[in-house]
Protein backbone atom coordinates (compact mmCIF):
# COMPACT_ATOMS: atom_id res chain seq x y z
CA UNK A 1 0.00 0.00 0.00
CA UNK A 2 1.28 3.49 -0.89
CA UNK A 3 1.04 6.62 1.23
CA UNK A 4 2.01 10.23 0.58
CA UNK A 5 3.16 12.49 3.42
CA UNK A 6 3.32 16.29 3.08
CA UNK A 7 6.46 17.76 4.67
CA UNK A 8 6.98 21.49 5.34
CA UNK A 9 10.48 22.73 6.15
CA UNK A 10 10.45 24.80 9.38
CA UNK A 11 13.43 26.83 8.14
CA UNK A 12 12.54 27.66 4.53
CA UNK A 13 8.85 26.92 4.51
CA UNK A 14 9.29 24.83 1.34
CA UNK A 15 6.95 21.88 0.89
CA UNK A 16 7.97 18.39 -0.23
CA UNK A 17 6.18 15.06 -0.39
CA UNK A 18 7.42 11.76 1.00
CA UNK A 19 6.11 8.68 -0.78
CA UNK A 20 6.18 5.36 1.04
CA UNK A 21 5.29 1.94 -0.34
CA UNK A 22 4.63 -1.05 1.90
CA UNK A 23 3.86 -4.46 0.42
CA UNK A 24 3.64 -7.54 2.61
CA UNK A 25 6.76 -9.68 2.31
CA UNK A 26 8.90 -6.84 0.97
CA UNK A 27 11.01 -4.18 2.63
CA UNK A 28 9.31 -0.75 2.69
CA UNK A 29 10.44 1.73 0.04
CA UNK A 30 10.43 5.50 0.29
CA UNK A 31 11.46 8.58 -1.66
CA UNK A 32 10.95 12.35 -1.39
CA UNK A 33 9.71 14.55 -4.25
CA UNK A 34 9.20 18.30 -4.74
CA UNK A 35 5.53 17.89 -5.67
CA UNK A 36 2.68 15.52 -4.90
CA UNK A 37 2.10 14.37 -8.48
CA UNK A 38 5.62 13.00 -8.86
CA UNK A 39 5.36 11.28 -5.49
CA UNK A 40 2.08 9.61 -6.46
CA UNK A 41 3.46 8.47 -9.83
CA UNK A 42 6.58 6.99 -8.27
CA UNK A 43 4.62 5.23 -5.54
CA UNK A 44 2.19 3.73 -8.03
CA UNK A 45 4.94 2.47 -10.34
CA UNK A 46 6.98 0.98 -7.46
CA UNK A 47 3.96 -0.74 -5.93
CA UNK A 48 3.01 -2.25 -9.29
CA UNK A 49 6.60 -3.35 -9.95
CA UNK A 50 6.84 -5.03 -6.53
CA UNK A 51 3.58 -6.92 -7.02
CA UNK A 52 4.74 -8.03 -10.49
CA UNK A 53 8.16 -8.97 -9.15
CA UNK A 54 9.86 -6.33 -11.27
CA UNK A 55 11.25 -4.07 -8.54
CA UNK A 56 14.95 -4.22 -7.77
CA UNK A 57 16.27 -2.31 -4.76
CA UNK A 58 19.16 0.00 -5.50
CA UNK A 59 21.30 -1.98 -3.05
CA UNK A 60 21.97 -4.69 -5.66
CA UNK A 61 23.15 -2.17 -8.22
CA UNK A 62 25.36 -0.55 -5.59
CA UNK A 63 27.04 -3.87 -4.74
CA UNK A 64 27.59 -5.06 -8.33
CA UNK A 65 30.50 -3.70 -10.33
CA UNK A 66 30.29 -3.03 -14.04
CA UNK A 67 33.31 -5.30 -14.59
CA UNK A 68 31.49 -8.23 -12.94
CA UNK A 69 28.51 -7.79 -15.22
CA UNK A 70 30.72 -7.62 -18.32
CA UNK A 71 32.40 -10.91 -17.35
CA UNK A 72 29.03 -12.59 -16.89
CA UNK A 73 27.71 -11.09 -20.12
CA UNK A 74 30.71 -12.37 -22.09
CA UNK A 75 30.40 -15.86 -20.63
CA UNK A 76 26.64 -16.30 -20.99
CA UNK A 77 25.34 -13.98 -23.70
CA UNK A 78 28.28 -13.52 -26.08
CA UNK A 79 29.85 -16.96 -25.85
CA UNK A 80 29.66 -18.75 -29.18
CA UNK A 81 27.91 -15.96 -31.05
CA UNK A 82 29.04 -14.99 -34.56
CA UNK A 83 29.80 -11.34 -33.83
CA UNK A 84 31.26 -11.81 -30.34
CA UNK A 85 34.68 -10.41 -31.29
CA UNK A 86 33.22 -7.09 -32.44
CA UNK A 87 30.89 -6.69 -29.46
CA UNK A 88 33.75 -7.63 -27.17
CA UNK A 89 35.77 -4.77 -28.64
CA UNK A 90 33.00 -2.33 -27.70
CA UNK A 91 32.71 -3.79 -24.20
CA UNK A 92 36.45 -3.43 -23.64
CA UNK A 93 36.18 0.28 -24.41
CA UNK A 94 33.30 0.70 -21.93
CA UNK A 95 35.29 -1.22 -19.31
CA UNK A 96 38.06 1.34 -19.57
CA UNK A 97 35.55 4.16 -19.16
CA UNK A 98 33.74 2.68 -16.16
CA UNK A 99 36.65 0.96 -14.39
CA UNK A 100 35.89 0.51 -10.68
CA UNK A 101 32.29 1.75 -10.93
CA UNK A 102 29.19 -0.09 -9.78
CA UNK A 103 26.03 -0.29 -11.88
CA UNK A 104 24.41 2.33 -9.64
CA UNK A 105 27.24 4.76 -10.35
CA UNK A 106 26.86 4.56 -14.13
CA UNK A 107 24.39 7.35 -14.67
CA UNK A 108 23.00 8.89 -17.86
CA UNK A 109 25.31 11.90 -17.59
CA UNK A 110 28.36 9.62 -17.30
CA UNK A 111 27.26 7.64 -20.36
CA UNK A 112 26.66 10.88 -22.28
CA UNK A 113 30.14 12.17 -21.40
CA UNK A 114 31.70 8.89 -22.55
CA UNK A 115 29.64 9.03 -25.76
CA UNK A 116 30.99 12.50 -26.57
CA UNK A 117 34.57 11.43 -25.80
CA UNK A 118 34.15 8.45 -28.11
CA UNK A 119 32.81 10.63 -30.90
CA UNK A 120 35.67 13.12 -30.56
CA UNK A 121 38.40 10.47 -30.56
CA UNK A 122 40.19 8.76 -33.45
CA UNK A 123 41.26 5.21 -34.27
CA UNK A 124 43.65 3.51 -36.68
CA UNK A 125 42.83 0.84 -39.25
CA UNK A 126 45.40 -1.76 -40.29
CA UNK A 127 49.12 -1.78 -39.59
CA UNK A 128 52.18 -0.08 -40.98
CA UNK A 129 53.27 -1.64 -44.26
CA UNK A 130 55.79 -1.12 -47.03
CA UNK A 131 54.96 0.00 -50.56
CA UNK A 132 56.69 -1.20 -53.74
CA UNK A 133 59.58 1.17 -53.12
CA UNK A 134 60.16 -0.29 -49.68
CA UNK A 135 58.92 2.85 -47.98
CA UNK A 136 56.92 2.50 -44.78
CA UNK A 137 53.32 3.59 -45.23
CA UNK A 138 52.06 4.95 -41.89
CA UNK A 139 48.65 4.01 -40.59
CA UNK A 140 45.89 6.54 -41.04
CA UNK A 141 43.79 7.95 -38.23
CA UNK A 142 40.02 8.01 -38.66
CA UNK A 143 37.27 9.75 -36.74
CA UNK A 144 34.37 7.59 -35.65
CA UNK A 145 31.09 8.15 -37.44
CA UNK A 146 27.78 8.68 -35.71
CA UNK A 147 26.76 5.18 -36.74
CA UNK A 148 29.85 3.67 -35.08
CA UNK A 149 29.25 5.60 -31.85
CA UNK A 150 25.66 4.37 -31.84
CA UNK A 151 26.85 0.76 -32.15
CA UNK A 152 28.95 1.25 -29.00
CA UNK A 153 25.87 2.66 -27.25
CA UNK A 154 23.70 -0.22 -28.48
CA UNK A 155 26.14 -2.73 -26.99
CA UNK A 156 26.07 -0.98 -23.60
CA UNK A 157 22.29 -0.70 -23.74
CA UNK A 158 21.90 -4.41 -24.47
CA UNK A 159 24.11 -5.28 -21.50
CA UNK A 160 22.05 -3.09 -19.15
CA UNK A 161 18.80 -4.50 -20.50
CA UNK A 162 19.93 -8.05 -19.73
CA UNK A 163 21.21 -7.01 -16.29
CA UNK A 164 17.88 -5.33 -15.55
CA UNK A 165 15.31 -7.73 -17.01
CA UNK A 166 16.99 -11.11 -16.68
CA UNK A 167 19.50 -10.83 -13.85
CA UNK A 168 17.57 -8.37 -11.64
CA UNK A 169 20.72 -6.41 -10.85
CA UNK A 170 19.42 -2.89 -11.52
CA UNK A 171 16.17 -1.08 -12.13
CA UNK A 172 17.09 1.17 -15.01
CA UNK A 173 19.03 1.42 -18.26
CA UNK A 174 20.97 4.73 -18.29
CA UNK A 175 21.52 4.50 -22.06
CA UNK A 176 17.80 4.91 -22.67
CA UNK A 177 17.98 8.40 -21.14
CA UNK A 178 20.49 9.82 -23.61
CA UNK A 179 20.29 10.68 -27.29
CA UNK A 180 22.08 8.91 -30.12
CA UNK A 181 24.48 10.55 -32.52
CA UNK A 182 23.18 11.68 -35.86
CA UNK A 183 24.00 9.21 -38.60
CA UNK A 184 24.93 10.15 -42.12
CA UNK A 185 22.99 8.70 -45.01
CA UNK A 186 26.00 6.48 -45.63
CA UNK A 187 28.57 6.74 -48.35
CA UNK A 188 28.12 5.03 -51.70
CA UNK A 189 31.66 4.43 -52.94
CA UNK A 190 31.67 1.84 -55.67
CA UNK A 191 34.02 0.69 -58.40
CA UNK A 192 33.48 2.05 -61.89
CA UNK A 193 34.13 -0.31 -64.80
CA UNK A 194 37.78 0.71 -65.23
CA UNK A 195 38.52 0.40 -61.52
CA UNK A 196 36.86 -2.99 -61.37
CA UNK A 197 38.93 -4.39 -64.22
CA UNK A 198 42.13 -2.93 -62.78
CA UNK A 199 41.40 -4.36 -59.33
CA UNK A 200 40.58 -7.85 -60.61
CA UNK A 201 43.75 -7.82 -62.69
CA UNK A 202 45.80 -6.86 -59.63
CA UNK A 203 44.09 -9.55 -57.56
CA UNK A 204 44.90 -12.19 -60.17
CA UNK A 205 48.59 -11.36 -59.64
CA UNK A 206 48.40 -11.25 -55.84
CA UNK A 207 50.83 -13.14 -53.63
CA UNK A 208 47.76 -14.79 -52.12
CA UNK A 209 46.30 -16.87 -54.98
CA UNK A 210 42.78 -16.93 -53.51
CA UNK A 211 42.34 -13.14 -53.44
CA UNK A 212 40.94 -12.98 -56.99
CA UNK A 213 38.22 -15.53 -56.22
CA UNK A 214 37.31 -13.72 -53.00
CA UNK A 215 36.98 -10.30 -54.63
CA UNK A 216 35.07 -11.43 -57.70
CA UNK A 217 32.71 -13.37 -55.40
CA UNK A 218 32.24 -10.29 -53.21
CA UNK A 219 31.37 -8.09 -56.20
CA UNK A 220 29.00 -10.59 -57.81
CA UNK A 221 27.07 -11.55 -54.65
CA UNK A 222 27.19 -8.49 -52.37
CA UNK A 223 27.97 -10.74 -49.40
CA UNK A 224 29.73 -9.37 -46.33
CA UNK A 225 33.42 -9.99 -45.72
CA UNK A 226 32.82 -12.32 -42.78
CA UNK A 227 30.17 -14.29 -44.68
CA UNK A 228 32.57 -14.96 -47.54
CA UNK A 229 35.68 -15.70 -45.50
CA UNK A 230 33.80 -18.22 -43.37
CA UNK A 231 32.39 -20.18 -46.31
CA UNK A 232 33.13 -23.90 -46.16
CA UNK A 233 33.25 -26.34 -49.05
CA UNK A 234 30.18 -28.01 -47.53
CA UNK A 235 28.34 -24.71 -48.15
CA UNK A 236 29.15 -24.81 -51.89
CA UNK A 237 26.82 -26.64 -54.28
CA UNK A 238 28.44 -26.60 -57.72
CA UNK A 239 25.59 -28.62 -59.24
CA UNK A 240 23.05 -25.96 -58.28
CA UNK A 241 25.64 -23.16 -58.69
CA UNK A 242 25.06 -21.63 -55.29
CA UNK A 243 26.64 -21.06 -51.90
CA UNK A 244 24.74 -21.00 -48.62
CA UNK A 245 25.60 -18.57 -45.84
CA UNK A 246 24.29 -20.13 -42.63
CA UNK A 247 25.20 -17.33 -40.22
CA UNK A 248 24.51 -13.76 -41.30
CA UNK A 249 24.46 -10.45 -39.45
CA UNK A 250 20.68 -10.46 -39.09
CA UNK A 251 20.50 -14.18 -38.30
CA UNK A 252 18.83 -15.28 -41.54
CA UNK A 253 20.27 -17.98 -43.77
CA UNK A 254 20.99 -16.67 -47.27
CA UNK A 255 21.73 -18.30 -50.61
CA UNK A 256 24.33 -16.71 -52.90
CA UNK A 257 23.98 -17.48 -56.63
CA UNK A 258 27.29 -18.41 -58.26
CA UNK A 259 27.50 -17.06 -61.80
CA UNK A 260 30.03 -15.92 -64.39
CA UNK A 261 33.59 -15.30 -63.21
CA UNK A 262 32.69 -16.09 -59.60
CA UNK A 263 31.49 -19.56 -60.56
CA UNK A 264 34.57 -20.13 -62.72
CA UNK A 265 36.87 -19.04 -59.88
CA UNK A 266 35.20 -21.32 -57.31
CA UNK A 267 35.32 -24.28 -59.73
CA UNK A 268 39.01 -23.68 -60.32
CA UNK A 269 39.68 -23.55 -56.59
CA UNK A 270 37.79 -26.80 -56.18
CA UNK A 271 39.86 -28.47 -58.90
CA UNK A 272 43.13 -27.25 -57.38
CA UNK A 273 41.58 -28.35 -54.16
CA UNK A 274 41.60 -26.37 -51.09
CA UNK A 275 40.03 -29.52 -49.72
CA UNK A 276 43.01 -29.80 -47.44
CA UNK A 277 40.94 -27.33 -45.43
CA UNK A 278 37.23 -27.24 -44.68
CA UNK A 279 37.23 -23.56 -45.65
CA UNK A 280 37.11 -22.21 -49.18
CA UNK A 281 39.42 -19.34 -48.29
CA UNK A 282 41.86 -21.25 -46.16
CA UNK A 283 44.96 -19.87 -44.49
CA UNK A 284 48.02 -20.05 -46.76
CA UNK A 285 50.10 -21.21 -43.81
CA UNK A 286 48.12 -24.43 -43.60
CA UNK A 287 46.82 -23.66 -40.13
CA UNK A 288 43.18 -24.61 -39.54
CA UNK A 289 40.42 -22.04 -39.93
CA UNK A 290 39.64 -19.34 -42.49
CA UNK A 291 42.10 -16.68 -43.62
CA UNK A 292 40.57 -13.68 -41.89
CA UNK A 293 43.57 -11.35 -41.88
CA UNK A 294 44.30 -10.92 -45.57
CA UNK A 295 44.34 -7.10 -45.39
CA UNK A 296 47.97 -6.77 -46.53
CA UNK A 297 47.10 -8.52 -49.81
CA UNK A 298 43.96 -6.41 -50.24
CA UNK A 299 45.81 -3.12 -49.74
CA UNK A 300 48.58 -4.26 -52.04
CA UNK A 301 46.05 -4.99 -54.80
CA UNK A 302 44.42 -1.57 -54.34
CA UNK A 303 47.79 0.11 -54.59
CA UNK A 304 48.72 -1.90 -57.71
CA UNK A 305 45.41 -0.89 -59.30
CA UNK A 306 45.90 2.78 -58.28
CA UNK A 307 42.54 2.80 -56.50
CA UNK A 308 42.05 5.34 -53.70
CA UNK A 309 39.51 5.60 -50.88
CA UNK A 310 38.23 2.04 -51.14
CA UNK A 311 37.25 -0.29 -48.31
CA UNK A 312 36.39 -3.97 -48.57
CA UNK A 313 32.83 -3.17 -47.51
CA UNK A 314 32.56 -0.87 -50.56
CA UNK A 315 32.50 -4.00 -52.72
CA UNK A 316 29.05 -4.57 -51.23
CA UNK A 317 28.07 -1.05 -52.31
CA UNK A 318 29.46 -1.89 -55.73
CA UNK A 319 27.10 -4.86 -56.08
CA UNK A 320 24.09 -2.79 -55.02
CA UNK A 321 25.04 0.08 -57.31
CA UNK A 322 25.45 -2.21 -60.33
CA UNK A 323 22.05 -3.77 -59.60
CA UNK A 324 20.42 -0.33 -59.33
CA UNK A 325 21.99 0.77 -62.61
CA UNK A 326 20.59 -2.36 -64.27
CA UNK A 327 17.09 -1.47 -63.13
CA UNK A 328 16.75 -3.73 -60.08
CA UNK A 329 14.13 -2.57 -57.60
CA UNK A 330 15.09 -1.53 -54.07
CA UNK A 331 13.29 -4.64 -52.82
CA UNK A 332 15.47 -6.85 -55.04
CA UNK A 333 18.61 -5.05 -53.87
CA UNK A 334 17.58 -5.45 -50.22
CA UNK A 335 16.96 -9.17 -50.76
CA UNK A 336 20.34 -9.62 -52.47
CA UNK A 337 22.22 -7.84 -49.69
CA UNK A 338 20.25 -9.54 -46.93
CA UNK A 339 18.65 -6.40 -45.48
CA UNK A 340 15.41 -6.85 -43.58
CA UNK A 341 14.28 -3.28 -44.11
CA UNK A 342 14.41 -0.86 -47.03
CA UNK A 343 16.12 1.91 -45.08
CA UNK A 344 19.66 0.75 -45.85
CA UNK A 345 19.13 0.50 -49.60
CA UNK A 346 17.46 3.88 -50.15
CA UNK A 347 20.94 5.35 -50.72
CA UNK A 348 21.00 3.57 -54.10
CA UNK A 349 17.67 4.96 -55.30
CA UNK A 350 19.24 7.82 -57.27
CA UNK A 351 21.28 5.35 -59.33
CA UNK A 352 18.08 3.80 -60.67
CA UNK A 353 16.57 7.17 -61.63
CA UNK A 354 17.14 6.74 -65.38
CA UNK A 355 15.31 3.43 -65.30
CA UNK A 356 12.40 5.06 -63.50
CA UNK A 357 12.20 7.68 -66.21
CA UNK A 358 12.22 5.02 -68.93
CA UNK A 359 9.47 3.07 -67.21
CA UNK A 360 7.29 6.17 -66.83
CA UNK A 361 7.90 7.15 -70.47
CA UNK A 362 6.81 3.69 -71.65
CA UNK A 363 3.70 3.86 -69.46
CA UNK A 364 2.84 7.36 -70.71
CA UNK A 365 3.29 6.37 -74.33
CA UNK A 366 1.17 3.27 -73.98
CA UNK A 367 -1.65 5.11 -72.22
CA UNK A 368 -1.46 8.19 -74.40
CA UNK A 369 -0.58 10.50 -71.55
Amino acid sequence: MASIQRIASPLTGETSYRAQVRVKGHAPQGKTFPNKKEAQQWAASVETAIRENRYFPQAKASRTTFAEVVVRYRETVLSGTKWAHKVDQYLTWWLDQFAGLTLAEITADRVAAARDELAAGTFVRGKERKNKKGEIVPVKKYKRTGATVNRYLATLSKLFTVAMKEWRLCDRNPVSDISKKKENRGRVRFLDDAEREALLDACSKSAWPLLYALIVLAISTGARRGELVNLKWDDIDLKANRATVHETKNGDRRVLPLVGKALEAIRELKLKNSARSDYVFAQPSGFPGPYEHFDAHWYAALEAASIKDMRFHDLRHTTASYLAQQGASLLEIADTLGHRTMQMVKRYAHLAQSHKVSAIERMAKEKGL
